[in-house]
């Protein structure tokens, strides 16, 4: 398994978005390099969200993809992030679903997933041998 190198100022950015009361959804940029990931930037998606769902649109993902070929943005996108509010850090089956779907475009994207009533996140990668796969704290390294 590769390592995650996540800037504590993007980390810092996710967890301010997240704290409102409903799910928040966003993207990570940055690129692999070497044995890891890392994660250079966060774009907060304005879409949909309730209590307990969020969607990002496929408007934002389009103007998103179309900043980075314009190279407006630094990076790829290299995973997603979203809230689940006060009830823990996990993937549902529909953010399995939503994770199977983004990494048809690389093996190397990965779910961030942050409780912020809790203060806690996790980082999660799906292989199709062993099934869901959350990154132990010695894999990640915030900088």
């Amino acid at each position: 398994m590769f390592k995650i190198k996540l800037k504590s100022e993007v980390l810092q950015k996710i967890l301010n978005c997240t704290k409102k009361p409903y799910e928040q959804i966003g993207l990570l940029i940055g690129q692999f390099a070497g044995d890891g990931l890392i994660i250079t930037d966060a774009i907060h998606g304005e879409g949909f969200s309730t209590d307990s769902c969020t969607i990002f649109p496929p408007e934002s993902l389009a103007k998103v993809i179309d900043n980075i070929v314009k190279g407006q943005i630094n990076g790829n996108i290299v995973g997603w992030y979203h809230s689940h509010i006060g009830c823990g850090v996990f993937m549902s089956n529909i953010d399995i679903q939503t994770q199977l779907k983004l990494q048809q475009f690389s093996p190397y994207i990965i779910a961030l997933v942050v409780d912020p009533i809790a203060g806690e996140f996790g980082i999660f990668s799906y292989d199709h041998q062993y099934g869901l796969i959350q990154f132990s704290e010695d894999q990640i390294e915030i900088f």
